[in-house]
C-alpha cells in the first residue's frame, strides 16, 4: 500500500473523525472509501457521457437495427 500525508484544516479533519467515529470505522478506512466513491461516480459519469455521445451519432432505428443482430449472433 502507498502512503499518503495531507494538510488539511483542524476543522476538517475533526468532521472527519466524527463521522468515521459515527460510522465506526477509521479515519483511513473513512477516507480511502470516500475517496473511492467519488473516482467511481466520475467514472460513471463520464461513462455515461460517453454513452450519449455515441447514441446521439446515430439514428435509433439503425442503432436498434444494429443491436438485434449482435443480439442474435450471440450464443444461448
Amino acid at each position: 500500500m502507498a502512503r499518503m500525508t495531507l494538510r488539511i484544516p483542524k476543522s476538517l479533519h475533526e468532521d472527519i473523525a466524527r463521522r468515521a467515529d459515527a460510522e465506526g470505522v477509521s479515519i483511513n478506512q473513512l477516507v480511502v472509501y470516500a475517496l473511492s466513491r467519488e473516482l467511481a461516480v466520475q467514472s460513471v459519469e463520464e461513462q455515461r457521457a460517453r454513452f450519449e455521445s455515441l447514441r446521439d451519432r446515430f439514428p435509433k432505428e439503425e442503432a436498434e437495427a444494429a443491436l438485434k443482430e449482435l443480439l442474435a449472433d450471440r450464443d444461448p
